[in-house]
């Protein structure tokens, strides 16, 4: 059994490299370890420099250890000053690994102000996301928040309150909008009027019953998974000038005792276009969340295979790109506050909540049909 295992984890590293290359496999596996070993050395060497933006890390997760401080630190000057996180061991090593003060479970406002932060990252727990961003932007910090932005409709109205009166800037960390494949579908996309179609089949996580995701305090999965594919069909919608007044919703559930683990949301704006998103976690992706993307507009049609092969058919022309290593936006979308790609509306952000939070209320009522205004 022990052999299995590790031919299992071997196999498993080695399809990683391909997919990902070996630094951000190495990311991955450290984040996953958390040795002490001091990572930034390898990243920085010898480009290390403190002279850039000073960022804080709040929540050091796997997925701010493996995206958020490897991407900073291997495209950026910037400089990661401190790291916090309600688990003192993780912060602890995500400090230790980027050569940042270790701010453990503690949110100190007057050490955090001696730090000076430029920015702050914040990839804590779903439902502290909105209270974190608040009060880093009145302390004069720009903000990246992870998905979710929000878990309820009072944390959208409180932090869009505060976005409003503030001059800092705000980025958030829906990435498959920043992805090459949906780049590809946009700078074909022809604003004419007429209608798309949008499929999204997803394959997730097999999460436990006792996972903190289930707490009903930091949202179902439709806020924690599905506003992915939720926030790419409004961004898309919103490519057309012609303005969408309302969606039609339905909800399929496979099993209601877990309503949003397996479900399939069909949505028909009041312009006919059609989305389908399915999403299901019946097994453990070998390689993480696995998607296919399919869109079709007139002559337009453009498969997208986990965002590492895209194909495009439009009329006469046809074109296979390969995406090596798989590119589903992570890096664009981190980079954003050092300008790598141009910062999104507020307002485009604020929509893509509202309608994540109202199939939320959808899942949470077990209801099946409800229209959507815009």
């Amino acid at each position: 059994m022990r052999l299995i295992i590790q031919n299992h984890n071997v196999y498993k590293v080695t399809r990683f490299v391909k997919i990902y290359g070996v630094f951000r496999t190495l990311s991955k596996i450290i984040g996953r370890l958390r040795p002490k070993f001091k990572f930034w050395l390898i990243l920085k060497f010898p480009f290390y420099s403190s002279k850039g933006r000073r960022v804080g890390i709040v929540g050091c997760g796997h997925h701010a250890f493996s995206s958020i401080a490897y991407y900073l630190s291997t495209s950026t000057n910037c400089k990661i000053v401190f790291a916090m996180d309600t688990d003192k061991k993780a912060s602890l090593s995500l400090a230790y690994a980027y050569n940042a003060v270790d701010m453990g479970d503690s949110y100190n406002i007057e050490k955090i102000s001696n730090i000076n932060p430029d920015i702050v990252y914040i990839s804590s727990n779903h439902a502290s996301h909105t209270k974190y961003a608040i009060e880093f932007l009145n302390l004069g910090c720009d903000v990246f928040i992870e998905k979710p932005i929000v878990i309820n409709n009072e944390q959208l109205k409180a932090l869009s309150d505060v976005i409003k009166n503030t001059n800092q800037n705000i980025y958030v960390g829906y990435n498959r909008p920043h992805s090459p494949s949906i780049k590809i579908i946009k700078d074909r996309f022809i604003d004419n009027g007429s209608p798309f179609t949008l499929s999204c089949f997803v394959s997730g996580h097999l999460i436990p019953e006792d996972h903190w995701y289930r707490n009903p305090s930091e949202g179902t999965r439709i806020v924690s998974n599905l506003g992915h594919w939720l926030d790419l069909s409004v961004h898309i919608l919103l490519w057309s000038s012609k303005f969408v007044e309302y969606i039609d919703i339905k909800v399929s559930y496979s099993n209601i005792s877990t309503p949003s683990d397996n479900i399939a949301v069909s949505m028909v704006s009041s312009n006919n276009d059609l989305i389908n998103i399915t999403f299901t976690s019946r097994g453990e992706p070998f390689e993480g969340v696995s998607e296919m993307i399919n869109f079709n507009k007139d002559d337009l049609i453009v498969q997208i295979d986990d965002h590492r092969v895209t194909k495009v058919w439009d009329d006469l022309f046809y074109k296979k790109y390969n995406h090596r290593p798989k590119n589903n936006g992570h890096k664009l979308t981190v980079l954003q506050p050092f300008g790598s790609v141009k910062n999104r509306e507020w307002e485009e952000i604020e929509l893509s909540s509202k309608l994540m939070l109202h199939i939320e209320k959808m899942v949470t009522s077990q209801e099946t049909n409800s229209r959507f205004n815009l």
